[in-house]
C-alpha cells in the first residue's frame, strides 16, 4: 500500500517516511501541492497525508484540484496540520480525519492503518 505524504518541512516528512516505511508502506514524498499534483498523474496511493500550509500551492488547493482533475481515485485524504482552522478546512473539503500538529507518530501510523483497513481497529 502506498501513501502520498505532502509535507514541506523536511524533518517532519522524513520522520513520517521512516515510520511508515518501517510499518510496511510505500511512501511517496511531495514537497508542495504542485509537486503532489504531478505525482498523482502516475501514482495511485491509498492514503494522502496532506499538510495545509504548503508553498506554491496550499494543501486544500491541491485536494480541490486533484478531485477536479477527473483522475481522483478513492484514496483517503487525511489533513495533517497545525493550522488553527484545519478542522473547518477539512470539513469544507468533506474530509473527516484531521491530525493536529504536533502529533504523536504512533497515532499517525495507526490512522494510516485504519484508513487502509477500517476493520483493523487501529
Amino acid at each position: 500500500m502506498s501513501v502520498l505524504v505532502v509535507e514541506d518541512d523536511d524533518d517532519t516528512r522524513r520522520l513520517i517516511e521512516q515510520e511508515l516505511g518501517e510499518a510496511g508502506y510505500e511512501v511517496i514524498p511531495a514537497l508542495d501541492g504542485k509537486h503532489a499534483l504531478r505525482l498523482m498523474n502516475t501514482a495511485r496511493p491509498r492514503v494522502l497525508l496532506v499538510d495545509l500550509g504548503l508553498p506554491l500551492m496550499s494543501g486544500d488547493e491541491f485536494v480541490r484540484r486533484w478531485r477536479a482533475s477527473g483522475d481522483a481515485n478513492d484514496a483517503t485524504v487525511v489533513i495533517v496540520s497545525g493550522s488553527e482552522n484545519a478542522l473547518d478546512i477539512a470539513e469544507s473539503l468533506g474530509i473527516r480525519t484531521v491530525i493536529p500538529k504536533p502529533f504523536r507518530i504512533e497515532d499517525l501510523v495507526a490512522t494510516v492503518a485504519q484508513c487502509v483497513d477500517p476493520s483493523s481497529g487501529a
